[in-house]
């Protein structure tokens, strides 16, 4: 049983605590090799005092004639420019933000030698928002795949084409300000622009006649990636096809057809190629795909597809999402998130969203529950990347849940039992009775956290909270994922941290298995940071919202020190985990580190003095070959070209941590010796 105190540590970290007793040490201390003490003096809680009706009409007077100053200089300031100009143009209307929705520009926590954006700029300079691109800017601000945001401050995006930061300039300005030396990422980009890949789903592949448009290979070949399919775990992980509805589609599809094919016989021969198209890129699974073109077959796909989005079926939503699979797993990240859009509307047509319980499932289900059945998986699939997307790029995501029945598959839990005992291919009675649950690319309960994390911090509405607003919602998010991990059975639940690379032990774990752990874990980590990489908003609250210093210390502080820790554990963990990879999810898995080395970077140069920044430089030092280290599905020029670019980046992220930490050991002791 819980005690209801938690330890010291705990306490002024403001986490969930486990102790049993103040005999046994919580699990966050033994990780952290820490004393579980209990000594701190609990106070009585002072009563808040009411206000009184007349203060608080005189706070909100107050607040009104600050607004109306603010509004008069604004109009006068303007008024002297348009006097100064030589122009005549009539000047845009002025607008009125309110504290809660203009952060001010400022990186981090008041620390005497660290400099704030708003602290270069000179005092006659208007502000300008670091989120508006200047025509000089290196990057499209309407074009994105992910935000990078620290301290408060927005400092660039992620690319959309392959995933590496851009800074902005505000962004460039400030990393130059704290390393002085010249920071330019664009050669990044430049090396990628010459080596883009060529578009897969479009007017590369040109059809002479319908008949080699609709032309499929022959029949043994899809039947031998079936087999493959229904007989690998691959299936149980994205149970994109039903072998029954499934046997269906193929007998369609190689019937012979009238001149010219109903939209049934297109869409079952779209449906065949796009399943061919992700078979071919599971290399050695299929030795009959060896020779062939996926590439090819998802580009027939394509076009057949324009053919029958008139009539919405599982089987173009098949179609649709195996697309995206393999846009997703051949590194065309935008396009992949263009065709999920189109896979979640097509959900949503069919009803996908609403739940129906299923009486008979596997081989004695009829032809209608086999649908039903289908259907709650193709829309679980969109459901979880759909977070995923919306997580990573910070565009809205698509299936709000409020309009959405989120009742997990049956006996969905029971994949944590079969998992540890699962080989590389299933026994034929598991294929036959098809009696194992999917367990899906991630945890739903997971992909829920992470719908609620965009809602409560990330989205329109959440950029308007106040700082006890924002505390509060990452308390309770904070909470819930405690909750979440802890219903995860032990063998695979993420663990609250990793320092060292020995706490990993994944080298017995069959492939299924490890994936499944690496996955969960590397996703915790990066929530965990998400979550409370948000209280570096508080730094930059304005007015009233302002939070003190007082408060601040810890509450705030705490929380950014957890985001920090989880992009070390992410780190440490896939450095010791790297072997357990399935080589088909590279383009999945690399994000991960890449994330987590941008938040450690920018931490060692807002606080380059700090004992921990050469700890975690020697930490970026130890993870230059991280990426290059990971499996891959097949090695092309493009994967290579890939890994060779983050390696560079890297090591321009552990040179740029060195000159910042020399940069302000060099001012300290000039400064100690003026004193």
């Amino acid at each position: 049983m819980v005690q209801k105190k938690a330890c010291d540590a705990c306490h002024q970290r403001k986490i969930h605590c486990d102790s049993a007793s103040p005999e046994t040490p919580c699990n966050w201390c033994g990780h952290h090799g820490l004393a579980c003490t209990f000594n701190r003096v609990r106070g009585r809680k002072k009563k808040a005092k009411s206000k009184s009706k007349l203060s608080t009409e005189q706070s909100f007077s107050e607040r009104l004639g600050r607004i109306e100053d603010a509004l008069a200089r604004t109009i006068a300031r303007q008024g002297d420019n348009n006097n100064a100009s030589s122009t005549s143009s009539t000047p845009p209307p002025p607008t009125v933000s309110t504290p809660a929705s203009t952060p001010a520009v400022t990186l981090g926590p008041p620390v005497s030698n660290v400099a704030s954006l708003s602290e270069q700029r000179t005092a006659d300079e208007p502000i300008q928002s670091p989120f508006i691109s200047t025509p000089s800017s290196t990057f499209d601000p309407r074009v994105s795949f992910g935000q990078i945001h620290y301290g408060g401050c927005h400092l660039g995006q992620i690319s959309s084409h392959n995933g590496m930061p851009i800074l902005s300039e505000e962004g460039q300005k400030w990393v130059s300000a704290r390393t002085g030396e010249d920071v330019s990422f664009s050669r990044f980009h430049l090396s990628f622009q010459e080596r883009r890949l060529a578009p897969a789903l479009s007017s590369g592949f040109s059809y002479t006649s319908p008949n080699e448009l609709y032309e499929l290979p022959e029949r043994y070949v899809v039947e031998a990636a079936m087999e493959a399919f229904f007989g690998s775990p691959f299936r149980l992980v994205f149970p994109v096809i039903d072998r029954v509805l499934f046997e269906e589609t193929v007998n369609l599809a190689y019937e012979d057809w009238a001149s010219p094919p109903s939209q049934d016989h297109i869409s079952a021969k779209g449906s065949v190629l796009a399943f061919l198209s992700i078979m071919c890129l599971f290399q050695g699974k299929v030795q009959s795909l060896s020779t062939v073109n996926g590439e090819a077959y998802a580009a027939k796909a394509y076009h057949l597809l324009s053919d029958v989005f008139e009539d919405a079926s599982i089987v173009s939503l098949q179609t649709v999402f195996m697309l995206h699979m393999h846009q997703t797993f051949s590194g065309r990240l935008q396009s992949a998130t263009m065709l999920h859009a189109i896979a979640c509307r097509i959900v949503f047509m069919l009803g996908g969203h609403t739940y129906a319980p299923i009486k008979t499932h596997g081989n004695d289900a009829t032809r209608k529950e086999r649908e039903g059945t289908q259907l709650r998986l193709l829309f679980w699939l969109c459901y979880i990347f759909d977070k995923d997307i919306a997580l990573r790029t910070g565009q809205p995501p698509l299936m709000s849940g409020d309009y959405c029945d989120l009742t997990f598959p049956d006996n969905y839990m029971s994949c944590y039992f079969y998992l540890p005992d699962l080989h590389e291919d299933l026994d034929s009675s598991s294929i036959n009775n098809e009696e194992l649950t999917p367990h899906l690319p991630s945890d739903p309960g997971l992909s829920y956290l992470k719908d609620k994390t965009y809602r409560l911090l990330y989205s329109a509405q959440a950029q308007k909270k106040s700082v006890a607003e924002i505390l509060r919602d990452i308390r309770e998010l904070d909470d819930e994922l405690e909750t979440w991990r802890m219903s995860i059975p032990p063998d695979f639940r993420p663990a609250l941290s990793i320092t060292e690379e020995h706490q990993v032990t994944l080298h017995s774990m069959q492939l299924p298995r490890s994936m499944r752990h690496i996955i969960l874990h590397l996703e915790y980590h990066h929530l965990m940071t998400t979550i409370h990489r948000a209280s570096e908003r508080c730094y930059s609250s304005q007015g009233e919202n302002a939070l003190k210093e007082s408060d601040w210390n810890p509450g705030v502080r705490s929380s950014i020190a957890l985001s920090l820790e989880a992009s070390r554990s992410t780190l440490i963990y896939l450095k010791a985990a790297v072997s357990g990879l399935a080589g088909e999810a590279f383009w999945i898995i690399v994000f991960y580190p890449t994330a987590a080395l941008m938040t450690i970077f920018l931490n060692i140069i807002t606080n380059p003095l700090d004992s921990q920044a050469k700890l975690d430089l020697d930490l970026l030092s130890s993870a230059t070959d991280l990426v290059r280290s990971m499996p891959v599905r097949r090695l092309t020029s493009y994967e290579i070209g890939h890994i060779k670019m983050v390696n560079e980046f890297v090591a321009e992220l552990i040179r740029l941590g060195h000159c910042a930490i020399l940069k302000a050991t060099a001012e300290q002791k000039s400064k100690n010796t003026e004193s």
